[in-house]
């Protein structure tokens, strides 16, 4: 099974009202959408301080700039979403993004104050999380997955990141 098909799995499909996925939809990117998209993650790939893992480029081709909303009380993950280019360079040229994390790529945020980021550094390589306002500070970035694979197959994996977006620490158990 590839990463979309877990991913689909995971949210039971997008069937239910509580649990939404979205592509990045341009109106201008139709009719030529898998070309745009590609378009756009090569631009990501030209300009990334690092070399994007290939699941999170399964990933970007499959939402485009969209997002992952789950609002169901059994939530598999916290909303994420999936930035294109403009979205990185945007923050980067807001935080310094690149200049406190060089061997790092900001890929999404929460539609909030959370930023997900892609860190490619040896031993800390993974996903991590921080406030957008605090990214600077290396204490206060959590690290949630090694691979967005284990973020979206590992139920251990979730549980840690709902603990960590919830309450800041690993309430145990599941925490609610």
């Amino acid at each position: 099974m590839n990463l979309i098909e877990q991913i689909n799995l995971l949210f039971d499909g997008f069937q239910n009202e509580m649990c939404r996925a979205w592509d990045g939809y341009h109106s201008y990117w139709r009719p030529n959408w898998k070309n745009e998209v590609e378009t756009e993650l090569n631009l990501i790939r030209e300009h990334s301080p690092i070399l994007l893992p290939e699941d999170y480029c399964q990933i970007f081709r499959h939402f485009g700039g969209g997002g992952i909303d789950d609002t169901r009380p059994n939530k598999a993950i916290p909303t994420m979403t999936f930035w294109t280019w403009a979205d990185i360079k945007d923050f980067d040229t807001t935080v310094d993004f690149f200049e406190d994390c060089p061997n790092a790529l900001p890929f999404g945020d929460d539609i909030g104050d959370m930023v997900y980021f892609y860190v490619c550094d040896g031993k800390d390589t993974g996903i991590y999380m921080a406030e957008k306002s605090l990214i600077f500070d290396e204490e206060y970035r959590t690290k949630i997955a090694d691979s967005f694979t284990e973020l979206f197959t590992s139920k251990e994996v979730q549980r840690l990141f709902r603990n960590y977006y919830r309450y800041g620490c690993d309430k145990g158990g599941d925490g609610r």
